[in-house]
């Protein structure tokens, strides 16, 4: 089992123009500001990125990425977003990094070799407000 020294972390990518704000398990992360592109520099479109600790359980500490599945809040300047990424501790040791890579309507999950393990999709607030009436409604 990987002590906290040794643990591996989660690199959350900002793939949008906006500035991101991150939640993970109800808490905002240590360095939670994710800025947007930079419309001075060159290149351009280059997405940035903060590093999130991996933990085993969620009891460990909020904040933070744990095996299992953990849910995101995703503020941008126009909205409230949420997404729920799912890390497999037996597919993925805790040592290792993975990177999360966000935008608009999906995110993607990437071993530290550039390989897509998954992805899921990032939804706003009014849709999740109109999709828990419709549940509430039948």
């Amino acid at each position: 089992m990987a002590t906290k020294d040794n643990n591996g972390s989660v690199y959350v990518f900002n793939v949008f123009s906006e500035t991101l704000t991150l939640s993970t398990n109800g808490v905002t992360v240590k360095d939670g500001d994710i800025p947007g592109w930079f419309a001075d520099a060159t290149p351009k479109y280059r997405p940035n990125a903060v590093a999130v600790p991996r933990t085993l359980n969620a009891s460990d500490g909020p904040g933070k990425f744990f095996n299992g599945t953990n849910r995101l809040t995703i503020q941008w300047a126009d909205g409230l977003f949420g997404a729920s990424v799912a890390i497999d501790g037996a597919g993925f040791p805790l040592i290792q990094d993975l990177l999360l890579f966000i935008d608009r309507n999906k995110w993607q999950l990437v071993n530290e070799y550039g390989v897509e393990k998954d992805t899921g999709q990032v939804i706003g607030a009014a849709a999740l407000g109109e999709l828990a009436g419709g549940l509430v409604k039948a």
